[in-house]
């Protein structure tokens, strides 16, 4: 059973896609634990439960995160996929530790360590992750900040009223778009437009025309999906 088991948990992980602004589900990695929990992992199979359970809450959290970045949704993808792979280790450790499995309990100890090594190898997948997502982040601020101190340097052509004309088209493009489907996108052309206005204060209109043209290309690209428009409201009968 576990083969079968831990085959889906980490085909599952081999296969998941997570699209900017798409809601985390993490209904598999809650059932496992659940079932972990009835099958009564927690105290036959103790720290392999612990362990599912932190990484379901971890998910849960960075899930239910206000600001759901593709970066933390990447995230909470993630750590549920490794929370379903350990619960469903902790089901079958739970099984083998009762007194109707003990008699074939030496049999399938290789079984176990495999699915050991899975669990192991999921989560340093996860951590490697991760730190190229930091990297790519830190190489934007990087890029956002040396475009920043080269505008200034310039003080090319822009003027404050192109600069806030893009910051308000910008406004209406992400007024089109569906809140709920594209969080994501609308999350971070609010961060291009924090800056934008930062800029135009600061009176470098070139560096503010740049996030707010940047705010506008994320929103026109979201117009795309089918599903990121606002529905159109019915008509009075």
């Amino acid at each position: 059973m576990l083969p079968v088991l831990l085959g889906l948990g980490v085909g599952a992980c081999a296969s998941a896609k997570v699209r900017p602004g798409a809601r985390v589900d993490l209904s598999a990695a809650q059932q496992a634990v659940e079932a972990a929990r009835k099958a009564g992992a927690p105290a036959k199979a103790a720290d392999m439960f612990k362990q599912a359970e932190r990484h379901l809450r971890e998910a849960e959290s960075v899930a239910a995160s206000k600001d759901l970045t593709p970066e933390r949704s990447v995230r909470a993808q993630g750590l549920g996929e490794l929370a379903t792979t350990e619960a469903h280790c902790a089901t079958t450790l739970a099984r083998l530790a009762s007194p109707a499995s003990e008699r074939t309990a030496k049999a399938p100890h290789a079984e176990v360590e495999r699915a050991n090594a899975r669990a192991k190898k999921l989560e340093e997948d996860n951590r490697r992750l991760e730190e190229r997502v930091a990297l790519l982040l830190h190489d934007l601020d990087v890029t956002e900040t040396e475009i920043i101190r080269t505008k200034a340097r310039l003080k090319g052509i822009e003027t404050k009223a192109e600069a806030s004309s893009a910051i308000a088209e910008a406004r209406i493009l992400m007024g089109r778009l569906d809140a709920k489907a594209n969080a994501a996108t609308l999350s971070m052309c609010e961060d291009s437009l924090a800056k934008a206005e930062k800029q135009l204060q600061q009176e470098n209109y070139g560096a503010a025309l740049f996030f707010a043209m940047k705010a506008q290309d994320a929103a026109t690209k979201a117009q795309e999906s089918p599903d990121s428009r606002r529905p159109s409201p019915s008509p009075p009968d």
